[in-house]
Formats: structure tokens, sequence, C-alpha cells
């Protein structure tokens, strides 16, 4: 388990630390995600998320998507596409959002272990008649390295992910905007179904006031 925990570490490492002007806060998410096999290689699913942020005291937003993925060589290869409605808290008012994605994904996989990289695009629509957005839509591309671990004789996995959110839609400015990384845990309740515990560190650069967000996650997974 030492190596297992060491990797874990190094993950963490990971996070880009800044030095001035941070503010630091903590949320929650609750989640729950539904799949289901419609052909060989070819899944759908749906999913729900709320999150709390302010030290859990305020809801932050609400998340409800749809998808398609389609898995294939070998299990290795993923391509996928995906829509969410998203409510979001404002302060003063709550404002509709919509977003799009696509993704690309391979996974190798050494022993107990999975080593996976994602490339995802990502387009948020604005409500135009409230508040005011300078872009609309928000285009990133994202790119994700994650580690998984699964124990041969336990109904657990480990797991820890870093992410990049690159911003696409200012012409001839590119640049990241935040990082993102997370480790948890998965644990197999039934043949279908399973919890997962994760912590997520969510860490804005290059502006001048970062925000830096911790959240506890559990998502309750149910596969059909």
């Amino acid at each position: 388990m030492r190596h297992i925990r060491n990797i874990l570490v190094l993950f963490i490492l990971c996070l880009p630390f800044v030095t001035k002007g941070q503010t630091h806060e903590v949320g929650a998410i609750i989640g729950a995600e539904y799949e289901k096999k419609v052909a060989k290689g070819l899944h759908f699913g749906v999913d729900g998320q709320l999150r709390f942020n302010q030290n859990f005291t305020n809801f932050d937003r609400l998340r409800l998507g749809a998808g398609l993925d389609y898995t294939f060589w070998k299990k290795r290869l993923k391509i996928g596409a995906a829509g969410f409605y998203l409510l979001g808290d404002e302060g003063n008012y709550y404002e509709h959002r919509g977003r799009v994605q696509a993704t690309v994904a391979y996974t190798e996989r050494i022993r107990q272990f999975r080593i996976g990289v994602r490339a995802r695009a990502q387009s948020t629509f604005y409500d135009e008649r409230r508040g005011e957005h300078k872009f609309n839509p928000k285009t990133y591309f994202r790119g994700r390295l994650q580690l998984e671990y699964e124990f041969f004789s336990k109904p657990v996995k480990l797991f820890a992910s870093t992410e990049f959110f690159l911003r696409l839609y200012k012409k001839n400015n590119y640049f990241i905007d935040d990082f993102r990384t997370i480790v948890g845990c998965s644990y197999k309740l039934t043949q279908g179904s399973s919890l997962t515990f994760a912590f997520r560190s969510e860490n804005e650069i290059q502006v001048k006031n970062p925000e830096n967000i911790y959240y506890f996650c559990i998502v309750y997974n149910f596969k059909h």
C-alpha cells in the first residue's frame, strides 16, 4: 500500500499554489448517476448533481445531464457526447444555463492499475436576459490524467486525477484558467451499484485574486 499512498501524495503536490490574494472555501457535492447498455460498446447515461459552497451553507448549482458514449478497440478508446441543464445561484437571482461537451478518452490497464487520459471540448451557454456576459458561450478544452487502483479481493477502487481548463473563447489569448485535482475511492455495493467518495480541489490561476474551493463529494452510481 505504500506505493499507492505515494502516488496519491504526488497528485496532491501537483496542485497550483498561489501565495498572494488567495481566497479559500469549502463546499459539498451530492450526486447520482445512471448508466444503461444500449448495444455492444454503446451506453446511455443520465446524472444529477447538487453543489453547495460557503462552508456547506449555500446552494450553488443544480446540474442535470444526459449523454451517449461508445467504447471500442479492446475497451481502450471511448468517445462520447453529452448535454446539460445548469441552474446557478448568482447571488440575487438564479441563472439558467446550457452546456454541451464532446469527449475522447484512452485507458490502459496494467495489472491492478488503470491509467487514463481524457480530452474534452466544452461550451456553456448563458442566459443573456440575466447578468452580463462578455463571452457567450464560454468554451474550454479540458485535459485530464487519471490513475486507478483496484483490489483483487475487495470491492474497493482508489483513484486520483488532475485536470486543467484551457480557455478557448478569447481569440489569440489562450490560457489555463484553473486546475482540478480529485482523490477518492469507489465502494461496490452490488453487482450494478456503487458509492463514490471523493475530495476535489479547484484552484484558479492567472487572476489577481485566485479562488480555491475544496469539495467533499458523494455520488451514487447505478449501471444496468
